[in-house]
């Protein structure tokens, strides 16, 4: 009775305070039973929320360009909570603990994210599609664009790959064509001096 005196009259709610006691006992169990360390020092912001992010995969969302509105996953269009610390300046990236629909779909307790952080957690989600393949001659190679989506989301918008692993038939007929028929590729191979004096 006594702490629960002393919640209320340092305005907390009782059993929020009990639900999280129950969490951080049951999670020290966990680590404990697996063996793993506990930190001595606080971790810093990208460990705790990636940690967070990789069971709230379906829970972020990319602010549109002109609008206080979020695009989230399946295309799902959310709003910042008033009450968020984030609502007066929203950032480009958000994950949300909670997506609750009232009038409107509102995205609850949220946190400020990059989307590099997305990929790495996500391998088995995400969807990579791939658009014009071409020789690079400063890569000496056949490049592509790739576009990484997670849920439908864009995550990697066009992000340059090497395209060989992707579609090797092309990559050889795109190799032959503009590195060796072209000479488009800087090297100092006999054969190709060879090729350019039969030519």
């Amino acid at each position: 009775s006594q702490f629960r005196r002393l919640c209320r009259d340092d305005f907390l709610n009782y059993l929020r305070v009990r639900e999280w006691q129950d969490i951080y006992t049951q999670l020290r169990q966990v680590v404990k039973e697996l063996g793993l360390p506990v930190n001595s020092v606080p971790s810093n912001y990208r460990s705790v929320h990636s940690a967070i992010l990789a069971g709230l995969l379906s829970h972020i969302g990319q602010k549109d360009a002109d609008k206080q509105v979020f695009t989230g996953a399946r295309n799902a269009r959310f709003s910042l909570f008033p009450g968020s610390g984030l609502f007066k300046k929203p950032p480009k990236w958000i994950m949300v603990a909670e997506l609750v629909e009232t009038s409107r779909l509102w995205g609850r307790i949220g946190a400020r994210i990059e989307p590099e952080w997305i990929e790495p957690l996500a391998q088995h989600l995400v969807k990579h599609s791939y658009s014009d393949p071409h020789w690079s001659k400063s890569q000496g190679a056949v490049m592509a664009s790739e576009k990484v989506t997670l849920f439908g989301l864009p995550i990697v918008a066009a992000r340059q790959v090497n395209y060989s692993s992707i579609d090797p038939l092309l990559c050889r007929e795109l190799f032959i064509r503009h590195a060796l028929v072209e000479g488009d590729w800087q090297m100092r191979h006999a054969f190709l001096r060879e090729n350019r004096t039969l030519r």
